[in-house]
């Protein structure tokens, strides 16, 4: 199982060539698969850049648990507190500032799909691929997806940035 990093904003990954321990964030992956199979929980193979380590593409296999639900549901650490000036554990504040985050619009994944009017709230396994712009300094992704609510395939230009798995700030 991948652990998610709240802080970091992705899971953890281990460079299958070098060993190197890093960060996988939604933006470094390149295509996400869903496995024919037992529909819950469903398996993903996520082909990803490892930019942690040697740069080459690597896959992983990913429960929908992981890819969906992890980056929502993981706990912070503890942290050093700036405002208080100590450790601080709060197990709820990352579920919390999530789910203030999705109500307030901002989900894991927005797409824009042409089927419907407004913004569509999706999660990382609705992405297909993704197609950077330059693989060692990428500024823009294509991104492949399916939409969650009526399931047509769409592909919508994002910055990284759109990809991150933090929430918004309330």
């Amino acid at each position: 199982m991948h652990e998610f990093d709240a802080i970091a904003g992705g899971w953890d990954a281990v460079c299958s060539a070098s060993g190197d321990h890093g960060v996988l964030r939604l933006s470094a992956f390149r295509r996400v698969e869903r496995l024919p199979g037992a529909g819950a929980p469903p398996a993903h193979l996520v082909t990803y850049r490892c930019a942690d380590g040697c740069g080459e593409r690597h896959t992983l296999l990913m429960s929908g648990e992981e890819l969906d639900w992890s980056p929502i549901a993981t706990a912070l650490p503890a942290h050093f507190d700036l405002m208080t000036g100590r450790m601080a554990v709060e197990p709820d504040a990352g579920v919390e500032r999530w789910w203030r985050s999705m109500r307030d619009g901002h989900w894991p994944v927005t797409l824009r799909c042409e089927h419907h009017a407004g913004p569509v709230p999706a999660w990382p396994s609705c992405l297909r691929a993704l197609e950077p712009d330059d693989e060692r300094d990428v500024r823009w992704l294509l991104v492949h997806w399916r939409c969650p609510l009526c399931e047509c395939d769409g592909s919508q230009v994002m910055r990284p940035a759109a990809l991150e798995l933090v929430p918004r700030a309330a």
